[in-house]
C-alpha cells in the first residue's frame, strides 16, 4: 500500500507548477491592466514619458504581487527577480510610451 500512495498523488503534485504559472500569469495582467487605466488617466494632461513613469509608481502593488509570484518559480528565486526587475520596469514604460495616443474628440 505504500508504493500506491505516491502513485496517487502524482497527478494532484503536477498541477502545482500550473497554478504557480497561472497565478504568475494573473498578476501580470492584473500589473499590465493597472499600468494602462494610470498611464492613460496622466496622458491626459502629461507627457507621454511623465505619464509611463507615474503609471508605474502608481503601480507599484501589483508589480510586488508579479514579481513575488514570480519568486516562487522553481526556475527563479528572489535575487534573480531583483536583478530582472529593472529591465521588466523599463520594458512596461516603453510599451506605455509606444501605445497609440488616444484621440480627445
Amino acid at each position: 500500500m505504500r508504493r500506491v500512495l505516491p502513485f496517487v498523488l502524482l497527478p494532484f503534485l503536477a498541477v502545482a507548477p500550473a497554478r504557480a504559472e497561472e497565478s504568475a500569469g494573473t498578476r501580470h495582467a492584473a500589473w499590465q491592466s493597472c499600468l494602462d487605466v494610470a498611464f492613460a488617466e496622466q496622458a491626459r494632461t502629461a507627457s507621454r514619458s511623465f505619464a509611463a513613469t507615474k503609471a508605474v509608481t502608481t503601480c507599484r502593488e501589483p508589480e510586488e504581487a508579479y514579481l513575488a509570484a514570480l519568486s516562487t518559480s522553481p526556475m527563479m528565486d528572489g535575487e534573480d527577480v531583483a536583478r530582472i526587475r529593472p529591465a521588466l520596469v523599463a520594458r512596461a514604460r516603453e510599451r506605455l510610451i509606444g501605445l497609440p495616443r488616444l484621440s480627445a474628440l
